[in-house]
């Protein structure tokens, strides 16, 4: 009796850790928390860049850098040498935008540094949700990265963050059909993650993957 306790303990154990764990929904973050139009050259790091084909040409992807505090080294003292193509505070911002239609996509973002020491009051991670305000031209953003969201039903985008905050998982049933942004805000899913890494030292770019089902 006692053996055959042991192997349903056992096998109850196993079951247990088989169950896969689901992401949660995914936070929509704003570009105007990195800055405006009228300081892009305080925020706007590098990028956007043109779409290059990813995951066998089923994805489309565009990149785009930010120093989230507005500490471009080359805007705020162009004399730092240590700092130079950097953010002089080590704080960045990382936009991927991708366009795809492809079903039952997962996306992820490993070699993350410094996530989620940047997070503060708002999401260190999640969708990048355009916030241009055509009445308020001074509040807008339309030179970074972000999606249409409107009235796009987004709540099927999950995401989830490994413990040792080392990996984003975002998992996209589809991608809906967001409208065209402004300027530079481009089209697509565009997804963020943002670090809080050393100053001084060389920028530890994410780096992105994709799979399909």
């Amino acid at each position: 009796m006692k053996s055959t306790a042991k192997i349903i303990f056992a096998l109850s154990l196993i079951a247990l850790f088989a169950i896969p764990s689901f992401g949660g929904p995914t936070p929509v973050r704003r570009p105007s928390e990195n800055g405006v139009d009228s300081n892009a050259a305080f925020f706007n790091l590098f990028g956007p860049t043109t779409a290059v084909p990813r995951h066998g040409g089923l994805v489309s992807l565009r990149t785009q850098v930010v120093c989230t505090n507005q500490r471009v080294s080359a805007a705020t003292d162009n004399t730092n040498a240590t700092d130079a193509g950097g953010c002089d505070d080590g704080n960045y911002t990382f936009l991927y935008q991708i366009q795809s239609a492809a079903t039952n996509l997962t996306v992820t973002l490993t070699n993350l540094v410094g996530f989620p020491d940047a997070a503060g009051d708002t999401a260190a991670y999640g969708i990048e949700g355009c916030d241009n305000d055509p009445n308020n031209p001074e509040a807008s953003n339309t030179q970074q990265l972000c999606t249409q969201v409107g009235t796009q039903d987004i709540s099927g985008i999950t995401s989830i963050v490994n413990k040792k905050n080392a990996k984003i998982t975002f998992t996209v049933p589809s991608i809906p059909p967001f409208a065209a942004g402004l300027g530079k805000q481009g089209q697509g899913l565009t997804l963020v993650v943002v670090e809080q890494q050393t100053a001084g030292q060389p920028v530890a770019v994410p780096k992105i993957t994709f799979a399909t089902k």
